[in-house]
Parts: structure tokens; C-alpha cells; sequence
């Protein structure tokens, strides 16, 4: 039951510096969704959460723990609190649907395959694949990649879900199914906490419980959906309204 606290994180890649001391908490049991042009920091800030990127300075605290200062194996232990849906699905293409599912169970786990299956049909009913199982990932739609990718997220069941651009490439009919798939969810799976990085701001109005703004490397805004669509912040204004006239430049 932890919130995740960002503080003062800084990252550069050589001369550029991507984040300059984001601070942004994320509240448990609930989702928060990021926003911001491209090259903000999202992605980044995304892979930091992940370990697979280590910030220049600041703390990323976990309850009571800094995990910025733990070494590799005990981030490994951190890790694997995380579910991750990626922005293409990430789907093995030699895999059928149901051994994409199975796969962080055969690869982090000793389950016996019996237990494995119970699993992975649990997890694929949560998001209504179940008469999938056999297909392979080139017989999917878009949006049915997305929910395969949502159930091999869950089947370890994460205490924190990750979604990257989750609607990005869906027509507007398979944005607002995937914007359900994952209201649903968050409502349905007890003590999960969510984060969703996103440009779509329909979508992000439709789900968010939370939404942060990033631009130049920072948190410029916070607030419920009801405090965007009122807020009179004009770099939200700006982005929340899709105008080139504003202090965001093209």
C-alpha cells in the first residue's frame, strides 16, 4: 500500500537535459496519467521507474524506500512489483497468445504448468480473450494485442501497472474500448496502483483519477481531470486545446 514519490529527478544525455528536478507523487490505488509534447521526459521517466535508466540525482521512494540507491539485485526484487504494458503491445510473434501470457510465469516463477494454465485463463477472461488463446499475434487487431499485453502484465499480479502510450495507432471506436479495458482494471484489481503515459487527452480525461503535466523537464501542473478541463494555465490550456498560438513552441 505505497505511494511512489519523485524527487528532484534530474537526467541528461550528454549536453541534453531531459528531466531538471521533476517532483510528482502518485497516489496508491489509483491512476495518474502523464502528459506532455513528445521529448519531455515521460518516456524516460517511465524507464527510470523500471530500472532500465538510473537518474543523474534525486530519489524515486517506494513506501519508505529510496530505490535509487539499491543495488541491481535488490532493484531486481523491486522490479518485479512492476507490470508493464508497452506502447506496440510487445507481443512474441512465435508465440501464440496464451504462451505470451505464460511467459513471465515460465520465466520468474517454478508454477507447475497445470497451475500455469488456470493462470493465464484467468487473466485472459479479465480482459475478454479467453477464445484467443491459440491465435498468433499477427491474427490480432490492434486493440486485441493491447489486452493480451494487459493480461501478461497482470498475470503476476503487479502492484504497480505501466502503460506507455497505450492508445497510440487505435482508431477512436479502439481508443475508447482500450480506455474502458483499463478503468476497468484498476477497478477491479484491489491495491493496483497505475500510471499511464500518455498525448491523448480525450483518453486521458476518460480514465485519469490523476493528471500531471510535464514540460521542459518538470511538473508544471497536477490535478484532478475537473482542474484541466478549468485550469487557466497557459501551457495546459495550450496542449489541452491542440492550438499552435501559445508559449509551447513548434
Amino acid at each position: 500500500m505505497s505511494d511512489i514519490k519523485l524527487v528532484g529527478l534530474r537526467k541528461a544525455f550528454g549536453k541534453q537535459e531531459v528531466l531538471r528536478g521533476l517532483d510528482l507523487e502518485i497516489p496508491f490505488g489509483k491512476i495518474t496519467v502523464i502528459i506532455g509534447r513528445s521529448g519531455t521526459g515521460k518516456s524516460v521517466l517511465l524507464k527510470q521507474l523500471m530500472g532500465l535508466l538510473r537518474p543523474d540525482s534525486g530519489s524515486i521512494i517506494i513506501g519508505d524506500t529510496d530505490i535509487t540507491r539499491l543495488p541491481e539485485r535488490e532493484f531486481q526484487k523491486v522490479r518485479n512489483r512492476f507490470g508493464m504494458v508497452f506502447q506496440n503491445a510487445a507481443l512474441f510473434d512465435s508465440m501464440t497468445v496464451y504462451d505470451n501470457v505464460a511467459f513471465p510465469l515460465r520465466e520468474h516463477t517454478r508454477l507447475r504448468e497445470k497451475e500455469i494454465r488456470e493462470l493465464v485463463l484467468a487473466s485472459l477472461a479479465t480482459v475478454g480473450l479467453t477464445d484467443a488463446i491459440d491465435k498468433d499475434p499477427h491474427q490480432l487487431s490492434g486493440g486485441m494485442k493491447k489486452r493480451v499485453g494487459v493480461a501478461r502484465a497482470l498475470i503476476r499480479k503487479p502492484e504497480f501497472l505501466l502503460y506507455d502510450e497505450p492508445t497510440t495507432g487505435l482508431d477512436p471506436i479502439m481508443t475508447a474500448h482500450v480506455d474502458e479495458l483499463i478503468r476497468h482494471t484498476q477497478d477491479t484489481s484491489p491495491g493496483l496502483t497505475s500510471l499511464v503515459i500518455s498525448h491523448d487527452m480525450e483518453a486521458t480525461l476518460r480514465i485519469a483519477d490523476k493528471i500531471a503535466m510535464l514540460f521542459e523537464g518538470r511538473v508544471i501542473f497536477e490535478g484532478t481531470p475537473d482542474d484541466v478541463r478549468s485550469t487557466d494555465h497557459p501551457v495546459v490550456r495550450q496542449f489541452v486545446e491542440g492550438r499552435l498560438e501559445g508559449p509551447i513552441k513548434v
